[in-house]
């Protein structure tokens, strides 16, 4: 009578050791890779939103810079009447309105893709005061979020380098990341500033990491501070 080969308790204990050791050791890479696609192709897909809305108009109202501002009327009224004509209709929304935690007039927008968007006139202080309040305006301001959050752009709880990103409409421009210029090199997003994407600046101020991205051909490099 042959004798059955099998494995003993032991066998079978170390190798489901090496099984779990190996597992602590990919998952949590597996995970961050994972939630770097996932963020990405949010962010990717929301600015494509935006992006086709913002064209949309056009056709029908001609170039932004000839659109009906009131640049110097910063009131929610004129916030609202502008969204209200020049973007709501071609967007695809699961609601407007509701609390934010903004000091500056602000419209609360959700996207039906789960994107919730604070919007704001943005411009820039005709007195020249450095960060002064906007007094002519030039562009719409998003700040945008994959966590419901309405917090204030400032806030603690915002991280530009994950779950939140700026974008701005101009007049001029068109849609963009914050700081994003075309004629600047890579190191700039990543050293240039208070807003640079590195992880020496705290979470809330890295507003440059959304225009690396970009930059980066809608990719999170292994420098960046995830």
């Amino acid at each position: 009578m042959k004798k059955k080969n099998a494995f003993t308790l032991a066998e079978v204990l170390i190798t489901l050791g090496i099984i779990g050791i190996v597992a602590a050791m990919t998952l949590p890479v597996l995970i961050e890779k994972h939630q770097k696609v996932v963020h990405v192709n949010r962010m990717k897909q929301t600015y494509s939103i935006l992006a086709n809305a913002f064209y949309m108009a056009r056709q029908e109202y001609g170039e932004p810079k000839n659109w009906d501002w009131d640049a110097n009327n910063l009131s929610e009224e004129n916030l609202n009447r502008f969204i209200e004509k020049y973007l709501l209709p071609y967007l695809s929304v699961s609601s407007t309105g509701g609390e934010h935690e903004s000091w500056e007039n602000s419209y609360v927008c959700r996207l039906k893709n789960g994107t919730t968007m604070i919007i704001q006139f943005d411009g820039y202080n005709k007195d020249g005061i450095p960060n002064g309040p906007v007094t002519d305006i030039t562009a719409l301001r998003f700040l945008i979020s994959h966590k419901s959050e309405t917090s204030s752009f400032t806030a603690q709880n915002r991280d530009y380098s994950r779950n939140n990103y700026l974008l701005v409409f101009s007049k001029n421009e068109g849609l963009k990341f914050a700081n994003y210029n075309k004629s600047r090199d890579r190191d700039y997003y990543i050293n240039n500033g208070s807003q640079a994407c590195n992880k020496n600046i705290v979470k809330n101020k890295r507003l440059s990491c959304g225009a690396l991205i970009f930059y980066d051909g809608w990719e999170i490099k292994d420098d960046y501070p995830w």
